[in-house]
């Protein structure tokens, strides 16, 4: 009871128990921090108190002992305290408690607070010590205390009650992300956002890709790039427009190519069979061993829209037709993103994004654009560097 009466006033922090039940507890009954000041506590009841002089002198007594045991060199090596507390279920006059507190400031203790049986009274009787009269001393609330009880505490235990649920919320989401972290990717998609329509950028030609590459690969699985392109422009955005809807005749393609070492189960699965293998025209003699296509679409490109997006890896149905990896050993691979200058110069946030997951978002000032050229890109055969500028970011 004393220290949840010591708990409810301001300025205790860390306050616990030593050896409630009896024991060596080094000569303090509870101990904790007054401000930033080491406290160390003692206990003096009397069975059937009286203020008579008795039971004073007797409280007097206990509360000199209490003091110069919480001022002993202690064994553990914990430091001497600053601030001492004493709890007693004797009235005392004021002139005793000014008196044990002088005592306790000629011992070097810079704070001292005496809990006497009416100052713990006034505590037991407020708001703040309703519940501990109820729980210790049997002491039911009456309605107007009820009514104040509520009152002061309703936000708190509201508060509370909010934040440890929310608490049980981000720690079941977080055992559910690691779950799911060790299981094999089924999508991977990078959403591209730009500060203007496709047609305002860049009339609707462009290539993007992104290059993934893992920092130890996953049976054979190395990494894979992905993205797409324009395939064809027949309209204007106008033009489009002035058709009243439908589906616009402007086209893209998107691709990906997976980065497979040779000689692994990964690779033979996918060489295994196979009548052509289809690799980056670009690609160099050695590279046409490691990079092989393993997706190919067409869709409609919508010139209007300020952003586009690309994925890679699929579900496994009977068959799981690309190569994947588990979303953990994603951690610290290495992803780079490459484009038309148009583009570079007008993308505003960069997002890759697994499943309800987000993976990674940049935005403008987290990515700084580098010049290069197509030659060392891995497009497809559909990729139409001879007509899109030659300069590549």
């Amino acid at each position: 009871m004393c220290l949840e009466i010591l708990s409810v006033q301001d300025d205790y922090t860390d306050v616990r128990p030593r050896l409630p039940k009896g024991g060596p507890d080094g000569g303090r009954d509870l101990q904790g921090f007054h401000k930033e000041s080491l406290l160390f506590g003692a206990v003096g009841f009397v069975n059937d108190a009286t203020d008579l002089g008795q039971h004073r002198d007797q409280i007097k007594a206990k509360f000199k002992e209490g003091l110069e045991n919480a001022l002993k060199e202690k064994k553990d090596g914990t430091p001497q305290p600053k601030a001492f507390v004493f709890f007693t279920n004797v009235g005392l006059t004021p002139g005793i408690i000014s008196d044990l507190q002088k005592l306790t400031y000629a011992k070097g203790i810079d704070f001292c607070d005496i809990f006497d049986r009416e100052s713990m009274r006034i505590v037991l009787d407020s708001n703040r010590g309703y519940a501990i009269r109820f729980r210790y001393l049997d002491l039911p609330l009456n309605d107007a205390e009820q009514k104040d009880f509520f009152g002061a505490w309703a936000d708190e235990i509201n508060s509370a009650i909010g934040s440890g649920l929310k608490g049980i919320d981000q720690t079941t989401k977080r055992i559910q992300f690691l779950l799911e972290s060790q299981m094999l990717l089924n999508s991977l998609g990078t959403i591209v956002k730009l500060d203007a329509s496709i047609w305002e950028v860049c009339k609707g030609e462009f290539f993007f890709q992104t290059m993934l590459s893992l920092r130890v690969h996953s049976e054979g699985f190395v990494g894979v790039t992905f993205g797409g392109g324009t395939e064809e422009i027949t309209e204007t955005l106008d033009e489009w427009k002035s058709r009243e809807g439908g589906l616009t005749r402007n086209g893209q393609y998107s691709f990906g190519f997976s980065w497979l070492l040779p000689e692994t189960s990964m690779y033979q699965c996918y060489i295994d069979g196979a009548e052509k293998l289809e690799h980056p025209k670009n690609a160099k003699e050695d590279e046409r061993l490691e990079y092989i296509r393993t997706s190919r679409s067409s869709g409609i490109l919508e010139v209007g829209k300020s952003h586009f997006y690309f994925r890679t890896l699929s579900e496994p149905f009977l068959y799981r037709f690309q190569p994947t990896c588990k979303m953990i050993e994603l951690d610290g691979c290495m992803i780079l993103f490459e484009c038309t200058a148009e583009i570079a110069e007008h993308i505003d946030q960069i997002t890759i994004v697994r499943g309800g997951y987000e993976l990674l978002k940049l935005s403008k000032a987290d990515f700084r654009p580098v010049k290069g050229s197509y030659d060392r890109l891995k497009v497809p055969i559909e990729g139409k560097q001879e007509v899109v500028p030659r300069e590549m970011v």
